[in-house]
C-alpha cells in the first residue's frame, strides 16, 4: 500500500509536466480561433466589399470553436470578445487590408476548403 502511494505521487506530477505542453497548444490554439473569429466579426462591419468572406471565415471558426471542450471554448471566447472590441488581431491594428490579408493566409486556407 505504501509503495502505490510513493508512486503516486512520484508518477501524477511526472504525468502533468509531459501533459502540460499539449494544454499549453491547445489554449494558444483556442485563443487564436477565437481572435481570429472576432477580427472576422469587426472586418464584416468595417469592410463590407469583402462581407461573404468574413462571414464565411467566421462560422467555420464558430464551428471548430464549438468542438472544443468547455475550458478552450471559454478561452476561444473571451479572445474573440477582445479582438473584436480593441479593433486587434494578436496584437496588430485591424484595417482593410490586413482583413484582407488575414483572409487570404495560409494558415486560414483550411476555413475554404
Amino acid at each position: 500500500m505504501k509503495l502505490i502511494k510513493i508512486c503516486a505521487a512520484v508518477l501524477t506530477p511526472l504525468a502533468m509536466l509531459l501533459a502540460s505542453p499539449a494544454w499549453a497548444d491547445s489554449r494558444q490554439d483556442a485563443h487564436r480561433i477565437g481572435a481570429f473569429s472576432g477580427a472576422m466579426k469587426y472586418c464584416i462591419e468595417n469592410d463590407s466589399d469583402r462581407e461573404g468572406r468574413y462571414k464565411m471565415a467566421r462560422l467555420r471558426a464558430f464551428k471548430e470553436v464549438d468542438d472544443m471542450s468547455s475550458r478552450r471554448k471559454l478561452d476561444a471566447i473571451a479572445a474573440r470578445n477582445l479582438a473584436y472590441d480593441r479593433g486587434r488581431y494578436l496584437g496588430r491594428r485591424l484595417d482593410r487590408d490586413h482583413c484582407r490579408q488575414l483572409v487570404k493566409a495560409s494558415e486560414w486556407r483550411r476555413f475554404f476548403n
